[in-house]
């Protein structure tokens, strides 16, 4: 696993992923498809509305955003993907003639809407463009230059994708697999990536085509870092329960889906030492593990704040554990108990203001778990990072925190998770997160 630099600190992230993760799609309500016709980029990109060659500063927004997505934005190489070498390798692999045809790749490599929802403009070979992620905009784009309240621009079909929760369930749609876009262990098998996400890395890597100024903060909902986190974190354990619970599991015969379970259960180095507790606890060398990262921060999450269903969220993934040592049926029957409890809870974290105190107390108990056990789990360990590196960011935009106060503690955790240059070692984390946690304390003290 490679590295590449970020605007901040630095990030985690392999450079094939990387180029494959960058691919978000959305729809105005999570729960309802974007019906709207889809009228293409270049319905966008008049010099007078998102097409400048640069920021205009006497506007309210940038006025440069469909500059800033052909020129920085990965979305618009998604579909290009598919015609390089890698894709024909991996479509031959699954037996599919072409990538760029195929509705299984096209599905998140592009504005894959029904063709009776595609105008005169629209072209898949534009990859995921302003639509994918806003909406089809044959609804609202003409009342939304005539200068439509951002409210009304919703109600005509607009994604309101500052709220974090709709967010994450659009982007998760591809970047983690859905019943509507299934991505299985047959396509990591034949060669795909798999696609390592996390909301607020991605959102903080994602090229910036807004500014968060007053006039933002006025008409939109902003949510911070820290609360992207720990929305992102409960959304993907919806998807992960989603399909743990469902047919999918059970889609290949004697074999589960093995997408829904930890790489590192069978993926792991051959030299000593070749296995470890993790994260897990619960399984034995040699079984595989639920891919539950998501699933323990949350419950970290929710216990740290003391939402009042942390103890219910809990009892259920000690169940879920417990299943995944018996059967295929108990796992989905103990995901699905689970998956119940996810609504209340992102209905409590709505709720939940993120002050500092609450900030730091995050940022400790993370530290804390990340320094046990958790930090013999690599897939944990960078989500720790992650983690970390969001909630600290929330300190510094939100409270005013000094980018002083955990900048070198959170780069001592990133080169801690860094193994491009060298296998990745637990203790050398542990040691890292005793700084942040010094940090944490310290400021609580001061506060």
């Amino acid at each position: 696993m490679g590295i590449r630099p970020s605007r901040r600190t630095s990030i985690l992230f392999s450079r094939t992923t990387l180029a494959l993760i960058l691919l978000f799609a959305s729809i105005a309500d999570a729960d309802t498809p974007d019906t709207n016709k889809h009228v293409g980029v270049a319905t966008c990109a008049g010099s007078t509305c998102h097409g400048s060659s640069r920021p205009i500063s006497n506007s309210p927004v940038r006025q440069d955003e469909y500059f800033i997505w052909q020129q920085k934005d990965g979305h618009q190489n998604a579909f290009k993907l598919l015609l390089k070498p890698a894709a024909r390798r991996i479509a031959d692999n699954l037996g599919i003639k072409d990538a760029s045809k195929a509705a299984e790749c096209l599905t998140c490599h592009s504005d894959y809407v029904p063709e009776a929802q595609r105008g005169p403009h629209f072209s898949l070979s534009e990859g995921v463009g302003c639509e994918a992620c806003h909406g089809g905009a044959k609804n609202w784009l003409g009342p939304h230059v005539s200068g439509n309240s951002h409210a009304q621009n919703i109600a005509q079909g607009l994604i309101p994708l500052e709220d974090p929760t709709v967010r994450a369930k659009l982007c998760l749609d591809c970047h983690l697999g859905s019943a509507s876009k299934p991505i299985n262990h047959r396509m990591m098998g034949a060669g795909h990536p798999p696609l390592e996400f996390e909301l607020a890395f991605n959102t903080l890597i994602q090229p910036a085509h807004f500014k968060v100024d007053a006039d933002y903060r006025k008409r939109k909902n902003f949510a911070a870092s820290g609360t992207v986190w720990a929305t992102g974190q409960l959304v993907s354990g919806q998807f992960l329960l989603d399909g743990l619970s469902s047919e999918r599991m059970t889609a290949n015969g004697l074999t589960p889906e093995l997408v829904f379970f930890e790489c590192s259960s069978c993926h792991h180095a051959m030299r000593p030492p070749r296995w470890n507790a993790g994260l897990g606890g619960h399984q034995d060398p040699g079984q595989l593990r639920i891919a539950d990262a998501s699933l323990v921060l949350s419950s970290l999450i929710l216990r740290t704040l003391d939402l009042p269903s942390s103890r219910a969220w809990d009892t259920a993934l000690k169940q879920l554990h417990e299943g995944s040592r018996q059967s295929v049926p108990a796992i989905r029957s103990a995901a699905a108990d689970l998956r119940k409890l996810t609504d209340t809870a992102l209905g409590e974290l709505r709720g939940k203001t993120l002050g500092k105190a609450e900030l730091l107390k995050l940022i400790n108990a993370l530290a804390t778990a990340g320094g046990g056990k958790l930090a013999g789990d690599f897939t944990m360990a960078k989500q720790v990072y992650y983690g970390l590196d969001a909630l600290s960011s929330h300190l510094q935009t939100e409270t005013q925190l000094p980018e002083t106060v955990f900048a070198k503690p959170v780069r001592e955790v990133f080169d801690a998770v860094d193994d491009s240059q060298r296998p990745y070692d637990p203790e050398r984390l542990r040691k890292a997160l005793e700084s942040i946690k010094a940090a944490a304390v310290e400021q609580s003290a001061s506060s």
